[in-house]
Parts: C-alpha cells; sequence; structure tokens
C-alpha cells in the first residue's frame, strides 16, 4: 500500500494549515508523524481518510485518486468511541458486518479479540471495562475492518506510559499477524520510536516537514540519542525558531 500526497493545502481560515505538502508514504512501515499542537497532524490523517477535503492539491491510493469518502481507510481515535449500548463482539463487527457479512464478520471479530488479549470479554459492555480495555477494543476494530491502511490518532494518549507502550507492542504484533500501512499521529517520541519505521516532525504554520527519518538511517542511531533529537527539533518548532529541515 503506499500513499502519494501531492502539493496538498488545506485551511480552516485564511490562515493556512497545510501548504503544499508532498509525501510519499509507504516504502517504511509504520510511519509515526509528531508536531506541535495546531501544526496539522489530525488534519492530515482526516484528509487521507477523506473526512476533509483539501483546497487544492492531491492524495493518491496506489496511483489512483479516489474521491472523498473512497479512501480505503480504517481509523482508530483518540477515544474508544464505543457504542455503550452493543457488547464488545457487536462493537467490533460493527463497521464490517455489511461488508463481508455476519458470519465472516463474527469470524474477524473474535480472531482480533483474541489476539488483542480480550478472549472472554466479547459479551461484556463498554462500561464494564477499564480505559486500556476499551482501546484495546477499539485497536481489535480497527484490524477486523479489511482495509489496507490504519490510521491511528493519538489513541492512548489517556493512559500511563507503560500501558501506551504495551499497547504500541500490541499494535506491532497485530501488524505482523496482518500487514497494512499504519501512519499515526503522537505526541511522544518515545511512542513513535517504539515502533516506527519512519518519522515525520511537522512544523506547522504551513512549513511542512522539519524532521523526516527512516528506515536504515532509523536504525543507526541510538534510542537515547534520537529522543533528544527529537525533542530538540519538537522544542524548536514549539518556540517558533524552525525554518526548515
Amino acid at each position: 500500500m503506499t500513499v502519494s500526497i501531492d502539493r496538498l493545502c488545506f485551511r480552516y481560515t485564511e490562515k493556512p494549515l497545510i501548504t503544499r505538502l508532498s509525501l510519499e508514504l509507504g516504502k517504511e512501515n509504520p510511519v509515526f508523524i509528531l508536531g506541535p499542537s495546531g501544526c496539522g497532524k489530525t488534519t492530515l490523517l482526516h484528509l487521507i481518510a477523506g473526512l476533509l477535503k483539501p483546497q487544492s492539491g492531491s492524495i493518491y491510493f496506489e496511483g489512483i485518486n479516489l474521491s472523498p469518502g473512497e479512501s480505503p481507510v480504517s481509523f482508530v481515535f483518540q477515544e474508544p468511541r464505543l457504542l455503550p449500548w452493543l457488547t464488545v463482539l457487536e462493537n467490533v463487527m460493527l463497521p464490517v458486518k455489511n461488508i463481508t457479512g455476519k458470519k465472516d464478520a463474527e469470524s474477524r471479530a473474535l480472531r482480533f479479540l483474541e489476539l488483542s488479549g480480550l478472549s472472554g470479554r466479547e459479551d461484556a459492555f463498554p462500561h464494564e471495562l477499564s480505559g486500556g480495555q476499551r482501546q484495546r477494543v477499539s485497536l481489535a476494530r480497527g484490524f477486523t475492518y479489511p482495509a489496507p491502511l490504519l490510521l491511528m490518532d493519538e489513541p492512548f494518549q489517556s493512559l500511563d506510559i507503560p500501558l501506551r507502550l504495551e499497547l504500541l507492542g500490541l499494535t506491532g504484533t497485530l501488524l505482523q499477524k496482518e500487514r497494512r500501512l499504519l501512519i499515526a499521529v503522537t505526541h511522544d517520541p518515545r511512542e513513535a520510536l517504539s515502533l516506527a519505521g519512519r518519522v515525520i516532525v511537522l512544523g506547522g504554520e504551513g512549513l511542512g516537514p522539519v524532521f523526516d527519518m527512516e528506515g536504515d538511517r532509523l536504525k543507526r542511531y541510538g534510542r537515547a540519542e534520537l529522543e533528544e533529537e527529537l525533542l530538540r527539533v519538537l522544542a524548536a518548532c514549539c518556540s517558533g525558531g524552525w525554518r526548515g529541515i
């Protein structure tokens, strides 16, 4: 799965948020996007998902320019967004059963619930689960939906650090079970470096990427050294002192 972003421009007001952004995503996987608040990270995910329409520019999936709403994506949001009147199994099946049929949807849902450590909780309701368990359900639902592209918008931000890292490890395990391109947004360099094949920092104010490292270049650096460099770049972006790569 490849995603090509070509000269993308978007604004909510007269002030541009994303200006002529071009990226080729898919060679290295997963992709983690960082940046200061308001730099356009979540907006970019929504544009890729077809939830927003750019003022100009294009997004291509495997070379095909799809209309808004046609993007082949699954989305894991900041909040679990589980329907309280449905069981865990019903929540996970919900986006899939009209696509694959109820029997296949249930089979896929049960598989990913088991892989997510939720066997025995299929008939529980969301209010009976802990915060971490609810996000496991959300993650299982994201993988149950058969899309080649998975977008994650800081789904673990409300959890403590050990649990965040545990769920990121689970995400990596699920990606090994069913390969797809993962594009994730986070504020935390530790989250990004725990799983990423590519790390991009958006500078905000239409600057686009101010840091972009992938593959072997990421592997050559020590974890502590990379964390320090990412924190330096993010601090410079927040202070307005960064003006390019």
